[in-house]
């Protein structure tokens, strides 16, 4: 079975959030053990401040982890679509141990070191910058329907 692993800076603040990320995580505990580390925002007056603070607790759960691929949702990433993601998923089945890790920076982003990672892959899901709290929703709703793809499941299109 599949381990997935997701680190987010920053929690959920709006109900309608916290709503959909409930939906999508019980569907995907169906079919794989997957667990949130939350970073809390670093709150300092100095944006370069927490971006690095927030980025070097990013970088210390990574090496407690470091038997997962771990991909950077990031603009500069690779654009992906959900296919190309159910596939990425299959192949660290086979490949990786199952073990797979998402990272989302938090509304400031993160260090360019972080980013410059080579143990990172880059990943995009567009163009467009996404809240990352939306950002959140959208990468569990990806893996749900990944999973779904996985499974020769239907999903709603």
């Amino acid at each position: 079975m599949i381990s997935i692993k997701i680190i987010c800076v920053g929690q959920l603040s709006q109900t309608y959030w916290k709503l959909a990320a409930k939906d999508y995580l019980a569907r995907i505990k169906k079919r794989t053990n997957i667990e949130t580390k939350i970073i809390m925002e670093s709150k300092f007056n100095l944006i370069s401040t927490n971006i690095k603070i927030e980025s070097i607790k990013i970088n210390e759960y990574i090496l407690k982890k470091d038997d997962y691929q771990w991909f950077l949702l990031d603009l500069s990433g690779t654009l992906i679509s959900s296919k190309q993601l159910s596939q990425i998923i299959s192949k660290n089945q086979t490949y990786q141990q199952g073990k797979i890790g998402f990272i989302i920076g938090g509304s400031n982003g993160i260090t360019q070191t972080l980013k410059d990672n080579t143990n990172l892959i880059k990943i995009s899901f567009g163009n467009i910058t996404l809240p990352h709290q939306l950002c959140y929703v959208v990468l569990l709703e990806q893996i749900y329907r990944s999973l779904q793809i996985l499974n020769n499941q239907s999903y709603h299109k």
